[in-house]
């Protein structure tokens, strides 16, 4: 009876976490500074407007996680510069992932 009911409790749960995706879901607001920050930094000249991209690759879907991202953007990767954190800083490249994640789900931008 308890295996049942762990079951019929765990399965729901972990059902949702797996539709959640691996990243939290961000609040608007964040996601708009994100979307801000994407156009000023400049990603919009290589990646497009809704990171969909033009002479770089299209980011959407969102393949990478948070901390590869991160990395990339720091480093740099093929064509594309690394970036200083005088040029942008953590929060706001967390905010740039959280648009293109946003953009990513079925419900994003278009």
């Amino acid at each position: 009876m308890r295996r049942v009911l762990a079951l019929s409790c765990g399965v729901p749960a972990l059902t949702l976490l797996i539709q959640m995706g691996a990243w939290p879901i961000a609040a608007q607001d964040d996601v708009d500074r994100g979307k801000r920050t994407f156009s000023e930094a400049g990603c919009v000249m290589c990646h497009g407007p809704s990171a969909r991209g033009g002479d770089g690759p299209s980011l959407v879907p969102m393949a990478r996680d948070f901390p590869d991202f991160i990395r990339v953007v720091r480093e740099g990767i093929g064509e594309m510069p690394g970036q200083a954190e005088e040029e942008v800083t953590d929060e706001q490249i967390e905010r740039v992932y959280e648009f293109i994640v946003r953009l990513s789900q079925p419900s994003g931008e278009r």
